[in-house]
């Protein structure tokens, strides 16, 4: 085999173990600030130590995890301030994609998007709560908007926030769509996106992913308090 056959193996399985830890993440397996060994992961997916060196070595890029002297690779454990200032960047960035992605998107994509909705509608009002299943399909709904704005580097740095955040969001999202109320404010606040979409409302659109994201902090917020407070 070829040199470069093999490092396009090995990079395909590197994506490959990156994937299942991203998934480890999101379904609770692995928690903020779990040390993530090479050798026991290398073994319970059943791959040599490489692709997993080439994994961890994007999670730390990512500011998923990070390496510490004498101790290794874990995974970050976001403080109260940090979450915050992922938020504010989430506001710059998302609504900048936003108000570009109502100058520029197709009526392909606005299709697209409309598809996701629905499917996403579907997941949510499922007899079971799938919080898993649902924060991958809100995520596919908002990446659609944010590409169709044509901003390839800003989607890459919005990207990478809610990477970062995906533990998180884990933990403490599930509690805000456990009403009918809750659920159904989701939905109608996806609905509002794809009419600015329909009606080239950019700047209302800018506007309200602002104010929509401020909210949420402000309801992961409470929950932190109400965690800490428990404890």
């Amino acid at each position: 085999m070829e040199k470069q056959e093999i490092i396009l193996q090995r990079s395909k399985l590197a994506d490959q173990v990156l994937k299942c830890l991203m998934d480890w993440i999101m379904d609770g397996t692995l928690q903020m600030g779990d040390k993530l060994r090479t050798e026991q992961i290398s073994a319970e997916l059943g791959v040599s130590r490489m692709p997993v060196r080439e994994a961890l070595n994007t999670l730390e890029r990512k500011g998923i995890a990070v390496s510490e002297p004498y101790v290794g690779v874990r995974l970050v454990s976001l403080k109260k301030d940090e979450i915050s200032e992922i938020y504010r960047l989430r506001q710059l960035l998302e609504s900048e994609a936003a108000y570009a992605a109502c100058r520029n998107i197709t009526p392909e994509q606005l299709e697209n998007i409309k598809t996701l909705h629905r499917e996403y509608r579907e997941i949510l009002m499922a007899p079971t709560l799938n919080a898993k299943s649902v924060h991958l399909k809100n995520r596919e709904f908002h990446f659609a908007i944010y590409q169709a704005s044509g901003l390839t580097r800003t989607c890459t740095l919005i990207e990478s926030l809610w990477d970062i955040l995906s533990f998180f969001k884990m933990l403490y999202g599930e509690t805000l769509l456990e009403t009918p109320e809750g659920k159904e404010k989701m939905l109608a606040e996806h609905q509002s996106y794809i009419d600015f979409l329909e009606q080239g409302e950019a700047e209302k659109f800018r506007a309200a992913t602002k104010r929509n994201i401020a909210n949420k902090w402000k309801r992961y917020e409470r929950s932190l308090k109400e965690s800490a407070d428990e404890k």
